[in-house]
């Protein structure tokens, strides 16, 4: 490889960990937004509806988890990412009911 193709390679790496961390960013105010107004919802004696926006909260959060890690140009699905994407989830099932 020439001087110019690595520096190419190591641009794209960290135009892609830029661009996750922005999207990660921005996207995972949706899932704790949806454990927010499930909280609310809760209080209001909606537990039905407190149970499922929690349960979106966890289908929102492997979505953006796959999302990130093709960004990064990984493999979408790991495992071990959707087990630590879905804690604060797991979290708000545990605290709130």
């Amino acid at each position: 490889m020439t001087a110019r193709t690595t520096e190419a390679v190591a641009l794209d790496r960290v135009r892609r960990r830029v661009a996750a961390i922005g999207f990660l960013a921005v996207t995972i105010h949706g899932v704790l937004g949806l454990i927010g107004v499930s909280y609310v919802l809760l209080d209001q004696g909606r537990r039905s509806d407190a149970g499922l926006l929690t349960f979106m909260s966890g289908v929102v959060a492997l979505i953006v988890c796959a999302a990130t890690r093709a960004i990064l140009g990984a493999r979408p699905f790991s495992l071990v990412w959707s087990a630590v994407a879905l804690v604060p989830t797991a979290a708000a099932y545990v605290l709130l009911f």
